[in-house]
């Protein structure tokens, strides 16, 4: 047939190519500290939360003891300049845990930089020390008292206490609380996210080197390994068009070829974890993979046209090809500005998410679809999360559309969702340092919640509608 011969043609094309090798592993003197000494996958036996590994069952994600997992959480930002979590300056991780986990919270989508881990390469296998990594960032002055600040906040670390310790900890302390914890790679060079012309959108732009994306996601999958409650982590946050570099590709078949070798890195790495692939057009549009339709002619918002796809056998992305198939969750993303969706109605919202990719749930398609008329079904039934969402945390919560349109949406069909996000300021965030961000859960010097009302009365209640599983204490 013409369809198999041409899914034949993808997968040697994904396993020769030579645009996508192996990452490469550290050699054995350069191996970070951590890796030495992991043997297995320490207290992830099926006896005990977080009843590991996970996997997925048709539209859901279920543990050992066959329960359904669902997710509600948080983005917690550490992809800016310093690479280092924000917040711990004002608070302890653990106190910072305890806000998260009052919510009701079970997951924390951490977004980090692969250039923390192309620095750990630059230093022969060592990674950056707390002090190191602030200063860097933040000057002499500025990053010596924030060092200070973070060490007297949280006693156990020290100037020489690395970023991968600290996140170490971190999952450590979360998981003695039954939170997940979800390594996202927001960026390639630590930075604000997102936009066409920061040098982060596409494979091989500015800053987003493919053989430094997949090594890093090698690096992190090992890191994984010692820490069960590192379940899952993504694939690449909010792709898009380049505006830097007008010869990239962007399109449904320079991300497929991209993001299935990025699968394969981390399955290879650690294949207990789930891998969560985000969709086009900052991660709004995952339909041509959905639906499986021909990735050469499958439409896209400001796609590069192949201009001989006409003339070429159709290709099709056939996720249950992949030894990693059962691994994959997809992940969108909305919000109110985004550049090409209609966001002014929820009959149009739910319409434009089962297409773009929330029909792998096997829902029934909305009402707004009879207007829309562009709603196929999906080919197979995976898990779908929305993985960012965001609103000024104050009384607009009450009556946005966006968000009230979402809510209702994960409650009715049982979606894990992560809002946008923890942090109330950013130690440094676009070269501004002290920022102070209105759409973050905490106050500025993350005392206390920015708007107490939306926390006890918004987002507790729609935590607890969510009926996450917990496991024996």
């Amino acid at each position: 047939m013409k369809t198999s011969a041409a899914l034949c043609s993808l997968c040697a094309a994904l396993a020769c190519a030579s645009w996508v090798p192996a990452a490469p592993a550290l050699p054995g003197d350069l191996e970070p500290h951590w890796q030495k000494r992991i043997s297995r996958r320490e207290g992830n036996s099926s006896g005990e939360w977080p009843y590991g590994p996970l996997k997925t069952k048709g539209r859901d994600i279920v543990n050992s003891r066959n329960e359904v997992v669902t997710w509600a959480g948080v983005n917690w930002p550490m992809s800016g300049e310093t690479m280092i979590p924000e917040g711990l300056e004002w608070k302890s991780a653990e106190a910072i845990l305890d806000d998260i986990a009052s919510v009701g919270f079970n997951f924390i989508r951490m977004g980090y930089a692969i250039q923390m881990i192309d620095e750990v390469y630059d230093r022969g296998g060592e990674d950056v020390p707390l002090e190191v990594a602030l200063i860097m960032a933040l000057g002499y002055e500025n990053g010596t008292r924030v060092t200070d600040e973070i060490i007297n906040k949280n006693p156990g670390w020290s100037r020489e206490t690395t970023r991968f310790e600290i996140w170490s900890d971190i999952a450590k302390i979360a998981a003695t609380k039954q939170i997940y914890i979800h390594p996202d790679v927001h960026v390639a060079k630590a930075s604000w996210c997102c936009s066409h012309t920061d040098g982060n959108a596409w494979f091989d732009d500015v800053y987003f080197n493919s053989s430094n994306w997949r090594r890093g996601l090698f690096y992190v999958a090992t890191w994984a390994k010692d820490h069960p409650n590192v379940a899952s982590m993504s694939l690449r946050n909010e792709l898009r068009e380049s505006w830097n570099q007008t010869d990239l590709y962007y399109n449904w078949e320079t991300m497929v070829g991209n993001m299935s070798a990025g699968a394969r890195t981390i399955h290879q790495a650690n294949p207990d974890l789930l891998i969560t692939w985000s969709g086009m057009q900052y991660d709004q549009d995952l339909s041509a993979l959905t639906t499986k339709k021909n990735i050469l002619t499958a439409p896209c918002y400001k796609c590069t046209a192949i201009r001989d796809a006409s003339r070429r056998d159709p290709v099709y992305f056939d996720l249950a090809s992949h030894p990693w198939a059962n691994n994959i969750v997809w992940e969108l993303h909305l919000y109110p500005m985004s550049e090409d969706l209609d966001t002014g109605t929820c009959e149009i919202i739910e319409a434009g998410l089962y297409r773009n990719g929330f029909n792998a749930l096997g829902i029934d398609a909305p009402s707004g679809c009879n207007i829309t008329n562009d709603c196929p079904p999906a080919q197979r039934l995976t898990p779908v999360i929305f993985s960012e969402f965001g609103n000024a945390q104050d009384a607009t919560l009450y009556n946005s559309t966006v968000q009230s349109c979402i809510r209702a949406y994960t409650e009715k069909h049982g979606i894990s969702w992560m809002m946008w996000s923890l942090a109330g300021s950013y130690r440094i965030r676009s070269g501004v340092q002290g920022l102070v961000d209105t759409w973050g859960l905490t106050n500025a010097d993350w005392s206390g919640w920015r708007d107490p009302d939306t926390v006890d009365n918004y987002w507790k209640p729609w935590v607890a509608a969510m009926n996450l599983t917990k496991g024996s204490t």
